[in-house]
C-alpha cells in the first residue's frame, strides 16, 4: 500500500512539470529561427534579446538558436538562450 502511495505521489508531482514542458509553443532548442520570425510574438522576443537577428535570419533561418550558438558562443550564451526561452514560454 505504501508503494502505491509513493508511486501516486511521484506521478502527481511530475505531472505539472510534464504539462508545463508540453505547453511551451516555442524553444531556442527546437524551433527554427524562421518559424520564430514568422510569429509576431516570437519575433518580438528575438528582436528584444537579439536586435541583429532580423539581418542574420536569412543565413541561419533553417537552424535553431541553440544550433547557431556554436558559431558565436561569446554572443549567444546559455544565459541569453535561457532568457529567450523564458520569454518564449509566455507565448500562448
Amino acid at each position: 500500500m505504501r508503494s502505491l502511495f509513493l508511486v501516486a505521489t511521484m506521478v502527481a508531482l511530475a505531472s505539472p512539470v510534464a504539462v508545463y514542458a508540453q505547453a511551451a509553443k516555442f524553444s531556442t532548442a527546437t524551433s527554427k529561427i524562421n518559424d520564430l520570425m514568422a510569429n509576431p510574438d516570437a519575433k518580438a522576443v528575438l528582436v528584444k534579446h537579439m536586435p541583429q537577428i532580423a539581418e542574420a535570419a536569412g543565413m541561419v533561418g533553417d537552424q535553431t538558436l541553440k544550433g547557431v550558438q556554436s558559431m558565436a558562443p561569446d554572443r549567444i550564451t546559455d544565459k541569453l538562450l535561457a532568457d529567450i526561452d523564458a520569454d518564449l514560454a509566455k507565448i500562448k
